[in-house]
């Protein structure tokens, strides 16, 4: 179990994440974050999906729109994992990420 702080340049968030036999699976107040990651060694790799869960429009989905698919690389820092990578929606924006592990 992972508290995950992300943002772009468009803004931040915060959310948790649970990452178990390949599978991601977490969210927030408004989105839930769907994905899988693979452990190369050296360098992490994830795709997630955001979905919206909660019609709210006070929450503003990060990148404008409510479903994204992220395709990140990360690096595992002991009790942290920091990723980057973009949306496949916007490939110009980029995205960081740090997992900071809250639990096994």
């Amino acid at each position: 179990m992972y508290k995950v702080e992300f943002h772009t340049v468009h803004g931040t968030g915060t959310g948790v994440i649970y990452a178990c036999g390949g599978k991601l699976r977490g969210g927030n107040s408004a989105f839930a974050f769907i994905g899988n990651y693979t452990d190369k060694g050296d360098c992490i790799q994830a795709r997630v999906t955001t979905e919206r869960h909660n019609p709210d429009p006070a929450f503003k989905p990060l990148f404008g729109i409510d479903m994204i698919t992220l395709t990140l690389k990360g690096a595992d820092n002991g009790s942290m994992i920091d990723f980057e990578g973009t949306a496949l929606q916007l490939p110009g924006v980029t995205f960081k990420a740090v997992l900071t592990r809250m639990a096994d």
